[in-house]
């Protein structure tokens, strides 16, 4: 187990930010061609995004921001779901990492 706190561990430093995100999650897999979603954001770095969202989504999904989501300077298309933990009943918290 690593002791290193995990804000110590991330490349990015985050910050607060929040705002709707409307996404969609190509599912050719999940019976349909795209799955439309919404979230809230909680934090954002430059390396990504995390947020809050009914949808169960998995490690690995790709996201792709409609419309895309503009932080001062940088503007987000897409995502990689790297992480997920359900913190409700149907409520998910997941840390996305962009796609550049």
């Amino acid at each position: 187990m690593n002791n290193v706190p995990l804000d110590e561990r991330r490349r990015y430093k985050r910050k607060p930010f929040v705002q709707s995100i409307k996404y969609y999650l190509p599912a050719p897999n999940r019976n349909g061609d795209r799955i439309y979603s919404y979230g809230d954001s909680v934090d954002v770095s430059e390396g990504g995004l995390g947020m809050i969202t009914f949808f169960p989504l998995m490690r690995g999904d790709v996201l792709v921001f409609e419309p895309q989501v503009k932080i001062n300077d940088l503007l987000a298309k897409s995502s990689v779901v790297r992480w997920v933990r359900e913190i409700e009943s149907n409520q998910y918290r997941v840390g996305l990492e962009f796609i550049r």
